[in-house]
């Protein structure tokens, strides 16, 4: 994917749009059965970590959120 663009603001998005669609089906998904059940990780605080994350990103890159 380097390749396709050397346009850090591109690769931004295409890094957000992955993690949004990576949370989207972390939040879709059906918890897998287990014999020891763990406790569930909060939605919430995935997305509030991957928030930061892209915000983090976006400032190395230079970049604001639209």
């Amino acid at each position: 994917m380097a390749s396709d663009s050397d346009d850090p603001a591109a690769a931004a998005d295409r890094l957000e749009a992955a993690l949004d669609r990576i949370a989207q089906a972390a939040a879709s998904r059906d918890p897998p059965l287990q014999q020891d059940p763990q406790p569930a990780m909060d939605t919430g605080e995935i997305a509030a970590r991957l928030d930061g994350l892209i915000d983090r990103l976006r400032e190395a890159l230079g970049t604001t959120a639209d």
